[in-house]
């Protein structure tokens, strides 16, 4: 009975967060332990989500609910066994910003930023054949951009849907829509190495990918037709590869490299990439690239090189609560007088218990020219995350 009621309050408190990369200082650096994704990101895993509840979040019940009870009422309905072939995810996600905090002009906002039901079907109990669904809900369709709406008058997308397979012992095969492969996924999709290289939220593509998964590195090549549900002229098709390699105890580096075009504009992306963990889930993040952006204008070829150097810090103060800082600087050099982009970002990321994800942080964005510099431009966010 006692076991029971706990479960319940698991379930109405909140849902599962994501897995991130910065949970490499837990030892976990390829994604597909916890992702059905072995790129990341999306649904997690029956082990991930017992990862999660075992040894990332809080255990506030502690007293009434071991580490490995709270494993065991990870599932989407807490206690409630699906059979191996269904498995279900929801997804919440708000953001509320306040821009130039204690000021006059000060500005407040509130985004709904997910919402997405997760539907997954597998052919066996080893879940190494399946399909990967998930369908969200926007209260905007010009948020969603560049992806849309599944009709016209409809407030509901497709953000995933791909089939899975383990076709032999180290290789994993996926085709459908997807999210591209590229360097650090990490959980701000408006990050420097992210939205600005339609890396985005809502950059899925239908793609084919092949994962070479060994247990110290990952390989991964992928092309894409671009997303069809957009007119064909808006269709990015490309391709990417990745590698992923483990070095030390809790480390790993890599490089990827990105190609795309669709009408009258093309972009070639290079990454170098480091993933270091430390003792007691600790990590550092760093990515820097390069891009070279090609446009037609009146049948002249127009280039635009820039560059972008990305870094996330987590310093794990208690379980469940991590301090968080990140640095991000970007640069146009097709003129060298165009001015660097400095971004800083100080916070909390908080598990208050399984399933419930919390995010505070201060942003301080300035812009810095040959001969001066803008004034800085501060903001005030908070974030939650609720899924089942």
């Amino acid at each position: 009975m006692r076991f029971l009621l706990v479960s319940v309050f698991l379930l109405l408190s909140g849902i599962q967060a994501h897995a991130y990369p910065d949970f490499i200082g837990y030892g976990y650096r390829s994604c597909l332990v916890c992702h059905e994704s072995g790129g990341g990101g999306g649904a997690l895993t029956d082990y991930g989500r017992g990862v999660f509840a075992s040894e990332i979040a809080a255990n506030p019940l502690r007293k009434w609910l071991n580490d490995e009870e709270a494993a065991q009422v990870s599932n989407f309905l807490g206690p409630v066994e699906f059979p191996f072939w269904l498995r279900m995810g929801f997804k919440y996600r708000a953001l509320t910003v306040e821009r130039s905090p204690g000021t006059k002009p000060k500005r407040q906002y509130h985004y709904n930023m997910q919402n997405d039901l997760n539907f997954n079907l597998f052919a066996n109990e080893a879940h190494t054949l399946g399909l990967i669904t998930t369908v969200g809900y926007v209260e905007n369709p010009v948020a969603l951009y560049p992806n849309k709406t599944m009709k016209e008058d409809s407030y509901l997308f497709y953000r995933e849907y791909y089939l899975k397979a383990n076709v032999a012992k180290e290789f994993w095969l996926y085709a459908g829509m997807m999210d591209k492969v590229f360097g650090i996924k990490t959980a701000n999709h408006t990050a420097v190495n992210r939205a600005p290289l339609s890396l985005g939220q809502n950059d899925q593509v239908h793609a084919g990918l092949v994962q070479w998964a060994r247990k110290d590195e990952d390989i991964f090549l992928q092309y894409w037709l671009g997303n069809l549900h957009l007119p064909k002229e808006e269709r990015r098709r490309g391709g990417s590869i990745m590698l992923d390699k483990k070095w030390g105890s809790m480390h790993s580096w890599g490089f990827s490299y990105l190609n795309e075009s669709k009408e009258g504009l093309k972009q070639n992306i290079y990454s170098l990439h480091n993933k270091m963990g430390f003792r007691d889930g600790n990590s550092l993040l760093m990515e820097g690239g390069y891009r070279v952006e090609t446009t037609e204008q009146d049948g002249t070829s127009i280039n635009s090189n820039s560059y972008y150097i990305f870094t996330q810090n987590n310093l794990n103060l208690a379980r469940g609560v991590f301090f968080v800082s990140g640095l991000e600087l970007s640069k146009n050099t097709t003129v060298s007088s165009n001015p660097e982009n400095l971004r800083w970002d100080l916070g909390f990321l908080i598990f208050p218990i399984q399933k419930v994800e919390v995010r505070f942080s201060g942003v301080n964005q300035k812009t810095i020219g040959a001969e001066d510099a803008t004034k800085d431009q501060w903001s005030l966010q908070s974030q939650i995350h609720l899924s089942l």
